[in-house]
Parts: C-alpha cells; structure tokens; sequence
C-alpha cells in the first residue's frame, strides 16, 4: 500500500490525470459529458450558442436586379459562463490483507480499483443528487441517501429549467413514453446527429418485451441499439424508470477538480489496510443544453385541495 516507504497522498498531476480518466471510463454517462479538468475549487467555464438568422445575400450590382443588399450587423456568439463550485467527495475502504496480496499490493492496482467504486457512485450523484432529498427514515438515512445530499444532479436540474416532457395515462407503453418524448422535443434536438436516448435498465427490459409483441421498434447497427433505426440507445445504470432522457447530454457539466488524495494506513483491527479518496467536483447544465427529460404528468387533486 506504500511507495517507496510512504503512504500515498496528494496525487502527482500526472497521476491524477491518469485517475480521473479512469474514473470517466468507468462511468459511462460522464464518457458522454462535458468534463473539464480544473485546478480553481470556484470559477466559471465557458459555453456558447450560435447566432440564429445572420446571414445575407451580398449580390454584384451589376447581374442583381435590387442592387446590392445591406450587410448583416456583426453579432457576437450568445455566450454565457457557467458557474461551478467543487464539492469534496470522501470515499474510505479497508482492503482486506487476502485480497490486497490476490490483486497485487500496487498503488496503480489500488487507484483501478476505487476509481470503478468512485464511478459507479458518481454516476448515481450525478443523475439523482437533491440536495432536498428527505430520507425515507429520518433518524437512519441510509449510505446512498446522505450521498445523494451533496449537489442537484441532472434530473433536479432539468425538473427546476422546465426542460421536461409529461407523459400520461394514455401512454402505457415504453415505446409510446418515448415517442411522446420526441415529439415534445424541438427540431435540433431531432437532427443533431449527438442525440441519443438515455434509457434505464428496466425499462429497456420492458421494451424489449414490447418488440416480441408488435413490429419491431428496436435495429441493430454495429453493434448499437437505435430506435426506430434513428436514435441510439444508452441504458444507463441509476437512471429511475420512467426518467428517460432525449438529446445531446454534452450540456452537463461536470468538473473535476485536478487535486485528488489517496492516503492509507494500516489497519490491524481488520486485518488490513484502510484508503481513503479524495475527489473535488460539481455537477451544473449549460444555459442552452439540447435534452429534454420524460416526467409523469401531475395528479389533480379531485379535492381541489
């Protein structure tokens, strides 16, 4: 668990590097993202949407009947900083000594391992943080709940933005929950060639369920799922059932922060040793993010209370 005598620390920027790519490996939805690498704990990334409508005709006098037309006035790209302020994450293990001496005691082995453990949680925190989150039971919030604590994820954010479509009772089907998703979407959404359809597992259980039974919804090319032969689907682990997701998800933003810890110590009591990590980040939507987000339409009150 020591390098050259020493338990391991601040992580190099080499190192940390090599760390937090392994953590975005493992984590498929952050693949997809927008993941800067910082070194700031507080500062602002850039992002810009294009100018809509600017272009003109500029004809020769001499072959256009109107003369030549007015130029277009310069316009700058609608540009806006995002905000972030990293949050520190601290996940702590004890290797058992059998296990440590199975895999090879290397500081590399050991970062390969809690950068899959880290990944799998980030993913979670990042799809389903709330900062509101009630636990089930008050006074025994369990693990995953006080870890859902730390920042609004992207279905918080996307419910606060309106960036929403309602399904209802009508449509009692996956496949009909997702076309009712495209259709409430715009039409970039539907010709950017980045948009994809980020699905759970259970609810791509249940479609395929629906393929045995009505005409096939569901094509297969190199070796990718596309619905309707058009939009790829993602089954993503974490994402609740009913969440589906349709658009371009490179307008999340999530920074990682470039100072990571990775300390050890022995721990006789357990007969082995204990690690403790060490990451900074945060989870914040670009102002003009192309993705919509399905959501159940709300109940009226028969009351009306």
């Amino acid at each position: 668990m020591a390098k050259e005598g020493k338990n391991l620390g601040l992580l190099s920027p080499k190192t940390t590097e090599k760390f937090l790519d392994m953590v975005i490996a493992n984590a498929p939805i952050l693949g997809l993202c927008t993941c800067p690498k910082v070194d700031l704990p507080i500062g602002t990334y850039p992002v810009v949407s294009m100018a809509q409508y600017k272009t003109r005709g500029f004809s020769n006098a001499h072959n256009a009947s109107g003369g030549r037309q007015s130029v277009a006035t310069l316009q700058n790209l609608n540009a806006a900083d995002v905000s972030y302020n990293v949050k520190e994450l601290v996940l702590p293990i004890v290797i058992p000594d059998s296990y440590a001496e199975d895999m090879g005691t290397t500081p590399e082995k050991i970062a390969e391992m809690f950068a899959k453990i880290f990944a799998k949680d980030l993913s979670d925190l990042v799809l389903n943080g709330d900062v509101e989150l009630e636990p089930a039971i008050p006074e025994t919030p369990t693990d995953r709940e006080i870890m859902l604590t730390i920042l609004n994820g992207l279905e918080n954010q996307m419910s606060t933005l309106g960036k929403t479509v309602t399904y209802g009772a009508t449509e009692n089907t996956v496949s009909k929950k997702i076309i009712k998703l495209i259709n409430g979407s715009p039409d970039d959404y539907l010709v950017n060639p980045a948009t994809k359809i980020f699905i759970s597992p259970t609810d791509m259980n249940l479609l395929w369920e629906e393929v045995t039974t009505t005409k096939p919804i569901i094509k297969e090319r190199d070796g990718k799922l596309y619905f309707r032969g058009k939009y790829e689907l993602m089954e993503v682990a974490h994402l609740p059932q009913n969440r589906i997701l349709f658009g371009d998800v490179t307008g999340l933003l999530v920074p990682l922060s470039r100072e990571v810890y990775l300390e050890t110590q022995r721990y006789p009591e357990a007969r082995g040793t204990k690690a403790v990590l060490s990451v900074r980040l945060d989870c914040q939507i670009h102002p003009y993010i192309n993705m919509k987000m399905l959501v159940e339409e709300p109940v009226e009150d028969p009351t009306g209370t």
